[in-house]
């Protein structure tokens, strides 16, 4: 499925995306000069776009959401990929283009009904060997939200993951914790306070400004800072992850 409202732009195949790429990259960065470059729209579930190096080929795959994306936006997608390979901070103007796209509430609108059928996030919904995420909830519901928080799904996620230790899905209403905090290591509270700072994405997700979506703002920032353990929980994590990338 591509982008389906006609005005946003003509709808481009892959042939010409192969075009537009070659044109930008190869006459732009010497990197790409020489390369052969085959570029694609891919199903992705989201605004996904990629590049990576195969041998002497380049493999470019932009979301087919952007099938009817304007010239200058698929220009701005392939820079945006190109600066990530010669680790470059892209151009304020090009960001700018592309971000205007990726807010346009058409375009989000289709972003979230894929989601919706294709998207649903694999969680392992046992309560935890070490700690217990439903018990955790209703107690951080009631004691912070009033038990006004409501979420369809709660659980562990699939992979063990140090980076990314909990991640709210507003499409389907989830929350999954990384297993890696499920340790007799980890104190309770660091785990309380994971979820904590989910939760609250659950209850900003639906305030912002002009009927935008916001983060991390400074309500948000505020309201997580309130958080009993906040301090030490940051310190936990930091440590705990800093070990881990040391083995």
């Amino acid at each position: 499925m591509g982008f389906e409202t006609a005005d946003l732009g003509q709808e481009q195949n892959s042939a010409e995306l192969q075009w537009i790429c070659r044109n930008m990259l190869q006459t732009r960065f010497q990197t790409f000069r020489d390369a052969e470059i085959h570029a694609s729209f891919y199903p992705y579930i989201g605004l996904t776009h990629t590049i990576r190096r195969k041998g002497t080929l380049w493999i470019v795959r932009v979301s087919d959401h952007c099938r009817r994306a304007p010239r200058d936006v698929l220009e701005a997608i392939l820079l945006i990929l190109a600066c990530k390979v010669m680790r470059r901070r892209p151009p304020e103007d090009i960001a700018s283009t592309y971000e205007r796209y990726r807010q346009d509430p058409r375009v989000e609108e289709c972003v979230r009904k894929r989601r919706m059928r294709q998207g649903r996030k694999r969680i392992n919904a046992s309560p935890g060997k070490y700690h217990s995420l439903p018990k955790l909830y209703a107690e951080l519901n009631r004691r912070y939200f009033n038990d006004q928080i409501e979420i369809s799904n709660l659980g562990w996620g699939m992979r063990p993951s140090w980076r990314r230790l909990g991640h709210y899905d507003p499409t389907h209403h989830a929350i999954a914790i990384s297993p890696v905090l499920d340790s007799p290591r980890v104190p309770g509270f660091v785990v309380a306070y994971i979820l904590y700072h989910e939760l609250l994405h659950a209850l900003y997700e639906v305030k912002g400004v002009n009927g935008r979506k916001r983060h991390h703002h400074a309500e948000y920032l505020k309201a997580e800072r309130a958080f009993p353990d906040y301090h030490d929980a940051k310190k936990f994590i930091a440590a705990y992850c800093r070990a881990r990338r040391k083995l």
